[in-house]
């Protein structure tokens, strides 16, 4: 009986790695977007709502420009292999900017960490999007969103309160926190890296 109901609601490893991935990555950012503006107001001082817009845009800008190239170089590859390799680059340009941001001091360093990130963004989602729709268990496809999006969400409240809580410490503690961010991100390769183990559907 138990074991009946252990693999109706069994999530496949597919969808495993690449939710913990997604909290290393997503997850990680998110929390870190919302204390961005003040971190950033505490580096630079002078007319920071500009800087936070100029970057913001930078960020959508790099992440429209490369979805679509990046989505047709990858769907010329027949194996999926591909798709990985752009998925754990996308994380490793995501995560590395964040080890640079305690060293920031003029607007120009931001808006390239951010344009990094946009970039890395775009290689991400297209290929994380690819490999999870493609690997969805048939009939169990909303068991796997779901399951997906509970584990999100309830890693992000963890997330965010322990960011608020160590951030409110002092700056030094501030710049702790966005290096953990960024080494967290990178460490997200690790899922990503487990990806080419495990079968998958071509």
């Amino acid at each position: 009986m138990l074991k009946e109901i252990s693999n109706k609601y069994k999530v496949n490893k597919i969808v495993w790695f690449l939710t913990l991935s997604d909290i290393f990555t997503w997850g990680v950012y998110t929390i870190i977007s919302g204390f961005i503006g003040l971190y950033i107001s505490k580096k630079i001082g002078s007319n920071v709502e500009v800087v936070l817009g100029i970057g913001i845009g930078l960020f959508y800008l790099a992440k429209g420009m490369f979805q679509i190239p990046i989505g047709i170089i990858t769907d010329k590859i027949k194996k999926d292999k591909d798709d990985i390799l752009f998925l754990l680059i996308g994380n490793l340009m995501m995560g590395l900017p964040y080890l640079y941001f305690p060293s920031i001091t003029t607007p120009f360093e931001y808006y390239v960490l951010q344009f990094v990130i946009g970039t890395g963004a775009a290689m991400n989602l297209v290929n994380w999007r690819k490999i999870f729709a493609k690997n969805l268990t048939i009939g169990k496809e909303g068991l796997e969103y779901g399951f997906y999006d509970t584990i999100m969400s309830f890693s992000m409240i963890f997330l965010s309160i322990l960011a608020g809580i160590v951030s409110n410490l002092s700056d030094s503690h501030f710049d702790l926190v966005v290096l953990i961010v960024g080494i967290f991100m990178i460490s997200s390769t690790f899922w990503v890296f487990l990806l080419y183990k495990e079968p998958r559907k071509q």
